[in-house]
């Protein structure tokens, strides 16, 4: 499957969670995207909502919030100029249903939030534009999951889900204590449900990001901000410095050149292996024509002439050469 450009078989994406740490600054928002951009970010994420479908009226204090940092469909269209321009990919999470419709001519990629994982309409929506849908899985049972799956499913195809859906292993705290992270949960889900699953990090630091890739996960998001601390807004904590994703990415990107294929293959860096294993050497000093016993036989490297499982296989042999303690005994030199 490839997403914003990567083969997810072979490489890490790296994707920068903005989503309101603009706090409704358009401005800030572009600054915020030039630096995920900078720092190696491959995609940027938004969040799109229409503020009085996200939050209800007798929900005062989240609805206010929520207004103040809504970006409208042109401020977002502003945004999504200007990612091209950086040469970065950007997409959004539509929080409402309606904004669906409004991602859709330039999202190549919908993401679902996990609070939105038992929402069946948005998520039949994004399906049926017939794009790569993100699913993150925060504080669901795998029942929900199952479902949210299977509405996929129902608007795609079987066949084609491994290559239209991904699951994002995510824990819905802001921020998750590291021993909450529950990074062995990629590959559970991976073997579940037979697409690929990356991590969506609320930790604070990155061990959880790079546990994840060592375990398989081709995406990894985490929040990103310019500065962290001194902010209001609780998403600012748990985010990524644009130094910080830097080496997020540097490190994530060795973790998996370091991995391999799940196999035991010979490298073609390794040693001649006879260069490091024990072949039979002379236990002693040994005159010409003398009749080999186990006693006359011990091991040492090389192991070019006779490997040491070998040894009994030349008691009772002959040597039609003197041999000095230490020396190679030589497959050549023994007779009967």
């Amino acid at each position: 499957m490839k997403l914003f450009d990567k083969d997810l078989e072979t490489e890490v994406v790296y994707v920068a969670e903005i989503g309101v740490n603009h706090e409704g600054g358009l401005d800030y928002a572009k600054d915020l995207l030039k630096s995920a951009a900078q720092s190696g970010a491959d995609a940027v994420k938004f969040q799109g909502y229409t503020p009085e479908r996200y939050a209800s009226a007798s929900n005062v204090e989240r609805l206010a919030r929520v207004s103040k940092f809504a970006l409208s469909a042109e401020q977002y269209a502003e945004l999504v100029a200007l990612a091209k321009e950086l040469n970065v990919h950007i997409f959004s999470t539509p929080l409402t249903e309606d904004w669906v419709d409004i991602l859709d001519p330039t999202s190549d990629v919908f993401k679902i939030a996990s609070g939105d994982i038992t929402f069946e309409a948005v998520i039949r929506a994004a399906a049926k534009t017939q794009k790569p849908v993100i699913i993150s899985t925060g504080v669901a049972t795998l029942e929900e999951i199952d479902q949210a799956v299977a509405w996929v499913k129902d608007e795609i195809g079987d066949a084609a889900l491994k290559d239209r859906l991904v699951i994002m292993q995510c824990i819905c705290a802001y921020p998750a204590p590291l021993d909450q992270a529950n990074v062995r949960g990629v590959p559970f889900l991976q073997e579940r449900y037979g697409v690929y699953v990356g991590y969506s990090n609320h930790i604070v630091e990155a061990e959880a990001c790079y546990a994840a890739i060592a375990l398989g996960a081709p995406v990894i998001e985490v929040h990103f901000t310019d500065k962290k601390t001194g902010r209001d807004f609780h998403d600012h904590a748990l985010s990524f410095e644009p130094e910080e994703l830097k080496q997020l990415i540097a490190v994530g990107n060795r973790i998996k050149a370091s991995l391999g294929s799940y196999d035991k293959i010979i490298q073609p860096c390794e040693l001649d292996p006879q260069l490091v294993r024990k072949g039979v050497v002379a236990a002693n000093d040994l005159t010409d024509g003398h009749v080999l016993s186990r006693d006359d036989l011990m091991f040492a490297r090389p192991a070019t002439e006779i490997l040491s499982g070998d040894v009994l296989k030349l008691v009772g042999k002959k040597i039609g050469h003197a041999y000095k303690k230490g020396e190679q005994i030589k497959k050549s030199e023994l007779n009967g």
